[in-house]
């Protein structure tokens, strides 16, 4: 982990609202696994606390962010230009562990992708993508992982499956054989509690990205804690001990 300044090589908007930010960071951040998070100053004067976001990928020194202006501070972050200074904290947080599998099922839903991009890519050709989203626009999305043929399901039936990306998931599953597989996925938690409720009964093994608001990232304050099914310690934090979690350990 190293706090360190970063400057702006590249902040593209790719569709609506969705934005590709690439930084250099002064320092290197070194062994950067699937799953991991960094704490990022926004640059100016308006927004005080750093801003949580998924690493998206971290190649040859560039650390590279997709994030959905939601908000104030992602606002401002898509209007600074290139060449514009800030500083960066990680990598933080508990990653995706890679368990020998057949398959890996890899899941998200909209801006969701930013969390397992980085996953995909390490598994390379091993993985098979499930992505959901409002319309088709957002495939725009994929553009990077385009090879792998991913399969999509769109809300307004655009393109690929019309409704949401559980419930293709669901009937994939239903038409594939029972094997050794793992499922892992980011999205809201509405489409976590739901993609539990639809494995339930084989079980799967599943891990998650949890997606959580946060104020230090380094495990300090307890804003983001998340009750599990720990009788020990009930509520992890999601900067600490995740943000990736076994889904059947935690409480949905």
């Amino acid at each position: 982990m190293v706090d360190t300044e970063a400057q702006i090589v590249e902040n593209k908007n790719i569709v609506p609202d969705y934005f590709l930010l690439k930084l250099k960071p002064a320092k290197t951040m070194g062994k950067v696994n699937p799953g991991q998070f960094v704490m990022l100053k926004i640059p100016g004067n308006e927004v005080f606390l750093r801003r949580p976001f998924s690493i998206y990928d971290y190649d040859m020194d560039i650390l590279t962010i997709m994030y959905k202006v939601a908000g104030k501070g992602t606002e401002l972050l898509s209007k600074t230009g290139e060449g514009t200074l800030t500083s960066v904290l990680g990598p933080l947080g508990n990653g995706f562990h890679i368990n020998q599998r057949d398959v890996y099922l890899t899941v998200a839903g909209g801006i969701g992708i930013a969390g397992i991009h980085f996953l995909v890519k390490s598994l390379k050709k091993k993985a098979s993508v499930f992505f959901g989203c409002s319309s088709c626009i957002e495939t725009a999305l994929l553009e990077d992982i385009a090879h792998l043929n991913p399969m999509v399901s769109t809300l307004d039936g655009s393109c690929g499956y019309k409704g949401n990306v559980v419930e293709m998931l669901k009937n994939h599953l239903e038409t594939t054989e029972n094997i050794n597989r793992e499922i892992f996925v980011c999205g809201p938690e509405g489409m976590l509690k739901n993609l539990k409720q639809s494995i339930s009964r084989d079980k799967i093994s599943c891990q998650a990205l949890v997606e959580e608001r946060m104020a230090c990232g380094l495990g300090l304050c307890f804003g983001c804690v998340k009750k599990t099914i720990d009788e020990n310690e009930p509520y992890k934090r999601v900067c600490k001990e995740g943000p990736v979690f076994d889904l059947w350990e935690i409480s949905l």
